[in-house]
């Protein structure tokens, strides 16, 4: 009888994990490097590398653009993410400021979203792809 419930337990933790691993595989994270790419009308882009880690739902990190660099904090939930990039300037063509990015992960990989930069009303669009 023990050696019977034992096949039984082992078949049910068997089917269980097939049921259960690509639901561990398709977990959404964040974590990594990305390429940020985005356009604020005619004359506003913005193309910093960031790196974020996570903690829980929190997203932190540094990005870095052609023209300014600062820490990035924000959120995620499920396929959706929300940072703020502190930019500081780091030559006279850069901007300092806080730019936010709200954005979603597609089944594709790619965040897609829109950008704005503190103090104008323009909203941009964006694109970021992992970095391998």
């Amino acid at each position: 009888m023990n050696a019977m419930r034992r096949l039984l337990e082992g078949a049910i933790i068997g089917c269980a994990l097939v049921f259960i691993s690509p639901m561990i595989a398709q977990a959404v994270t964040f974590a990594g490097t990305w390429a940020v790419s985005g356009r604020l009308g005619t004359t506003g882009s913005v193309s910093p590398v960031c790196v974020f880690r996570e903690s829980g739902i929190a997203v932190s990190g540094t990005c870095k653009g052609p023209n300014g660099i600062g820490s990035a904090l924000g959120a995620m939930r499920g396929t959706a993410i929300e940072w703020q990039w502190h930019v500081t300037r780091t030559d006279p063509q850069g901007y300092s400021g806080i730019v936010t990015f709200r954005g979603t992960l597609g089944a594709d990989g790619v965040i897609r979203g829109s950008w704005t930069f503190a103090g104008e009303a323009a909203v941009g669009e964006f694109t970021a792809q992992r970095v391998r």
